[in-house]
């Protein structure tokens, strides 16, 4: 009996978790997980630091988005202002292709959820990536670390618990 390979699963990711993922040092590890990870076009040409054109040496895949997308694209921009033209790309793309969508944006994130696409972060991504041992419980804190020191916004509450679990929360967190 044979048994057949399932394809990996489709990513659409956002550039606020490229850039977390960067400035955590674990950019080039995130493509290790066993997930196919897709963008459209617009979003590497945001990308500066990563450079987008690295980014797809690591194992992004850019995607152009068609006409009608694009079409779509600019219909769903006029009820979303809050969502930037790049986002409701990737929104659009995870959309057609029944994707799971990584963002840290908050209005991408709840337009997503209102149109019952699964939706996911940094957080998770850490978390699978210690699930499925790409990094450390200790390698993963660090890099969380980095990433709140250099600014991301991720929920603190979410981000302490995680400390907490990897067993790296630091001491002066304790209450007496």
């Amino acid at each position: 009996m044979s048994t057949s390979q399932q394809p990996p699963l489709p990513l659409v990711i956002d550039t606020n978790v490229i850039v977390d993922f960067h400035l955590g040092g674990l950019l080039s590890r995130l493509f290790e997980l066993p997930y196919r990870f897709l963008t459209p076009d617009a979003i590497l040409d945001e990308l500066q630091d990563p450079a987008g054109a690295h980014v797809v040496t690591l194992g992004l895949h850019p995607q152009t988005l068609s006409g009608e997308h694009l079409l779509a694209v600019m219909g769903l921009a006029r009820d979303h202002r809050r969502v930037s033209l790049n986002d409701l790309q990737a929104f659009v793309l995870a959309r057609t292709l029944s994707a799971t969508l990584l963002t840290g944006d908050g209005a991408l994130r709840a337009l997503a959820q209102a149109h019952g696409l699964a939706v996911h972060g940094t957080l998770w991504l850490l978390d699978e990536m210690v699930r499925l041992d790409v990094c450390t419980p200790a390698e993963a804190a660090a890099a969380l670390r980095r990433m709140q020191h250099a600014g991301s916004r991720l929920p603190e509450s979410e981000c302490d618990r995680r400390l907490e679990t990897w067993g790296t929360r630091p001491k002066n967190d304790a209450s007496d």
